[in-house]
């Protein structure tokens, strides 16, 4: 084997197999060498640190930034933020990976878990493995129901597949989350069928939540579901909308919104979800920034899973 200063014979045989992609017997031709000196030599390369061999996985756990981490812990006093990237994996397959993994690690813990709405939650939920829990956890609807926020392409809901992966059986909410009008909320509030369930949602130890971006997403669809007069629309605008969570609202200063939206949605409260003792935030992509710092700096979200581009776009603005 070349001694250790041969170092320009160990950078050559390295560079002929790894990045040409030269055969080691072709190595030995090129460099004159017997084809177990090459071998030798290789395991020199990598034992000096002249070659680094990494290994990318794209079924294996996504790759965490700390650094980044650390600054919206900083930033926003979250308990845990888990920032986000896998190899050949979109930021959305990044975060619903590592969002199914927090949700695994937590659920033997809790006695009670509320989940919320949208495209992050569902693909957070897909990717949770079956669980074998005992005793199961209560799984409850953190917000009612409506086919284009909260199933899947089966037809089957993220409560009842979270429920399935969790072995429970959820409590359902027989009714749309977003509605027309604040008297038909209030309606549905007073039946005990649903003002229950809601009380008992608001109680959960865990909430997993999307968050929304105005005008990215379904955060345009929950507003055109409440059929707002323009008077109303102008008196939303006026409030200065950045993103929502469980359907409500917040400006850019983390400030809930009132009327007209706020009366016009069927799920637990914005002063509720804050007492709940973790409230996991699931969100992807940078164009959610402004929404999602607003939410962050509300104090509602715990736990927060984003990807690489989201986080960095967020610090940007800090």
């Amino acid at each position: 084997m070349p001694a250790p200063r041969d170092t320009a014979v160990v950078v050559r045989a390295a560079r002929l197999y790894y990045e040409q992609g030269r055969s080691q017997t072709e190595v030995a031709q090129e460099l004159g060498l017997s084809r177990s000196n090459v071998s030798r030599i290789l395991t020199q390369a990598r034992d000096r640190g002249i070659v680094e061999i990494t290994i990318h996985d794209p079924e294996g756990p996504p790759r965490r930034d700390e650094v980044l981490e650390a600054a919206l812990r900083a930033a926003f006093s979250l308990r845990e933020a888990h920032v986000v990237s896998a190899p050949r994996a979109t930021s959305m397959e990044s975060v619903a990976r590592e969002g199914a993994s927090v949700i695994a690690e937590r659920a033997a813990s809790v006695r009670s878990i509320g989940v919320s709405w949208g495209r992050t939650v569902q693909q957070v939920v897909a990717q949770l493995d079956t669980l074998s829990l005992r005793p199961t956890p209560q799984v409850l609807p953190l917000v009612g129901g409506h086919s284009a926020l909260d199933q899947f392409d089966s037809g089957e809901s993220v409560l009842r597949v979270l429920a399935s992966r969790l072995g429970a059986t959820p409590r359902t909410l027989y009714a749309p989350a977003v509605l027309e009008s604040a008297t038909a909320v209030a309606t549905l509030r007073a039946e005990s069928s649903i003002g229950e369930v809601l009380a008992a949602a608001a109680q959960v130890e865990l909430a997993i939540v999307g968050i929304g971006s105005r005008g990215v997403h379904s955060s345009p669809h929950v507003l055109d579901l409440m059929r707002l007069s323009e008077a109303e629309r102008a008196a939303f605008d006026a409030q200065e909308p950045a993103g929502d969570v469980c359907g409500r609202f917040i400006d850019a200063h983390g400030v809930p919104l009132g009327a007209p939206t706020d009366q016009r949605v069927l799920s637990v409260t914005f002063s509720e979800l804050l007492r709940i003792p973790e409230v996991l935030g699931v969100a992807a992509g940078a164009e959610k920034a402004p929404g999602v710092l607003g939410v962050l700096r509300s104090g509602v979200i715990d736990t927060a899973v984003f990807d690489v581009d989201l986080a960095r776009e967020i610090l940007a603005h800090v």
